[in-house]
């Protein structure tokens, strides 16, 4: 049976019917056509509701980066696993504009290498770690990224064992909080005491009261009137925005950021191209960080925050907005 695309909640479309089962309807919210939303969906993923948000991309996870599904399968664990817990923490300091200088964020950058393997790694892939400066007045922030890393695979062999996949989950969960937190000690040694603004992890998953489940693959649960943050790439804005009343329509789930707009293999050839040097003019990078490891994280590889913001209008207001000053990854 066909379906036809939208691009609001307030007009939900059938997305599938599998075999007799219900309708899967989905909210797109996302510049991508219900066709190819579709085509990323596993094909034994059965649900009621997918919400697929504007940094919506197929990735190696089971269902895509940037929705949020609202199921009854029985084995629904299953869709949730990779990167349990993964999530942004928000930081805001006393160091002025201007104080984010080569010298300490080398000192920083070299924290956080000393931290490899345990609490306080920064980790590779989309994990980043940036100094924000605001476009009204105020101090710097400091914005990271990061997930559970190799603790995220002890939940992938627990599928079959309900209790045990929760039990492992929420310790995964609380591990990878606990390692942004390690960080946010580490920026603290360096640049004085930081203020927690929000601390939101986007790979969860939130059980229902008939055994049901709503998984949440790069997208933050959100209630109306809380505050989450949406980086674009590492040369793009940030915005801090706040969820309105009609969150409620996206499964109480928002953006984590703007999503890939090419595959790591696709983003080689620009790559080759690509002006590091005047990246480094404009942002601030550790000495330490070779502009190899910036090749599949470039910001060709990302979507524009704005085309992205246009799409949850009315979903989120904007609270504050922020330029990148100084990024690092891949330490």
């Amino acid at each position: 049976m066909g379906a036809r695309e939208t691009r609001r909640a307030d007009v939900v479309s059938p997305l599938r019917d599998l075999e007799g089962s219900p309708f899967v309807h989905v909210v797109n919210l996302s510049s991508e056509p219900l066709g190819k939303l579709h085509s990323w969906l596993p094909h034994d993923f059965v649900g009621e509701t997918v919400v697929f948000l504007p940094d919506a991309c197929p990735g190696k996870s089971p269902l895509p980066t940037g929705v949020a599904a609202l199921t009854r399968q029985a084995d629904w664990r299953r869709f949730a696993v990779s990167d349990c817990g993964c999530g942004m923490r928000l930081m805001r300091s006393s160091v002025p504009s201007g104080g984010v200088t080569q010298s300490r964020w080398d000192e920083l950058a070299a924290r956080l290498q000393s931290n490899k393997g345990r609490l306080g790694d920064l980790g590779g892939g989309n994990h980043f770690l940036d100094a924000l400066e605001p476009y009204d007045s105020g101090p710097m922030h400091f914005l990271v990224h990061t997930g559970s890393r190799h603790e995220s695979g002890h939940v992938d062999a627990l599928v079959d064992r309900p209790d045990a996949f929760d039990a492992e989950f929420d310790r995964v969960v609380s591990w990878a909080e606990e390692n942004r937190r390690q960080i946010h000690r580490e920026i603290e040694a360096v640049f004085g005491r930081c203020e927690l603004v929000l601390d939101l992890p986007h790979n969860t998953y939130e059980r229902l009261a008939d055994g049901g489940a709503i998984i949440r693959k790069g997208s933050v649960h959100l209630r109306p009137g809380a505050l989450s943050i949406i980086p674009s790439h590492m040369s793009g804005d940030v915005v801090l925005v706040r969820a309105t009343d009609r969150v409620a329509e996206t499964l109480f789930s928002m953006s984590h950021g703007t999503g890939r707009r090419m595959s790591r293999g696709d983003c080689k050839p620009l790559a080759d191209r690509f002006d590091f040097a005047e990246l480094r003019r404009q942002v601030l990078m550790p000495t330490c960080l070779a502009d190899a490891s910036l090749r599949t994280e470039g910001p060709y590889a990302y979507r524009e925050l704005d085309e992205c913001l246009a799409l949850i209008d009315g979903y989120v207001t904007e609270e504050s907005r922020f330029a990148v000053v100084a990024y690092m990854g891949h330490l």
